[in-house]
């Protein structure tokens, strides 16, 4: 079975779940379900009860806001290996947003009771799961920092930075990464406007560390360089917009 149709394989590509021991991990993926979605295939919507998370065997998934009139606010599109709804698996509030198929896809679905009579029964499950929410939790600290200290062009040489890390491939000229959010996704993780992001952008294209070569796939000279311009204090600010 290759990967993709293996919920264990699934679950194990996931930080939450990659500290579990091998027993734990099987008993909740033999309690998962892997199912097929066609495009267009509404998952799940904002407010209602949480049912469990969702990992991405293959295809996308889109996750919004909907407006009262209507109108639609992409946040991200997820691609295969990530995983859809996460957060509520922890508190057991409803979902955040609503989310929907973007292409044929093969979801693997895993309960949130099964989940938590795994944490309930298992203490070493349970020492896992408080290891991740301490590594989310340094993660917001640092995510803070990152609001408070950088510009947005430095947040975006940041992000673009993790990103070459996380995906990225290497070429000949540097670093190819694909964008897996829409430049109005991006600016609400980056936490200013849509139009800083722009520009933020075009800083770094100026600065040539920054080539666009399709809608969404970026080549990257120097992840190097991107990371001093990330790191607070050891450059002039690009913009006063306050963004």
């Amino acid at each position: 079975m290759s990967p993709a149709g293996d919920p264990v394989a699934l679950l194990q590509r996931l930080p939450l779940f990659a500290a579990f021991e091998p027993a734990a991990l099987r008993r909740l993926a033999q309690r998962s379900v892997l199912r097929s979605h066609p495009a267009g295939s509404l998952l799940f919507t904002a407010g209602e009860p949480y049912r469990g998370l969702y990992v991405i065997a293959s295809g996308r998934v889109r996750i919004y806001r909907a407006s009262p009139s209507g109108r639609e606010q992409v946040l991200h599109t997820e691609g295969p290996g990530q995983p859809v709804a996460e957060l509520p698996l922890f508190d057991g509030g409803p979902y955040p947003a609503s989310a929907i198929t973007e292409e044929p896809s093969v979801l693997l679905f895993v309960p949130r009771a099964e989940f938590e009579a795994l944490y309930r029964t298992d203490p070493d499950v349970a020492a896992a799961i408080i290891r991740d929410l301490g590594r989310r939790l340094r993660h917001l600290v640092q995510l803070t920092q990152t609001l408070a200290f950088r510009d947005v062009a430095a947040r975006l040489a940041l992000y673009l930075a993790a990103l070459a890390d996380r995906t990225g491939t290497e070429s000949a000229d540097g670093v190819v990464v694909t964008l897996d959010r829409t430049r109005e996704a991006l600016s609400v993780e980056l936490g200013t406007a849509r139009e800083s992001v722009s520009r933020a952008f075009k800083q770094l294209r100026e600065k040539g560390l920054v080539i666009e070569q399709g809608r969404r796939r970026l080549l990257l000279p120097d992840v190097g360089q991107l990371r001093t311009l990330a790191r607070p204090g050891e450059r002039p600010r690009y913009e006063e917009d306050g963004g």
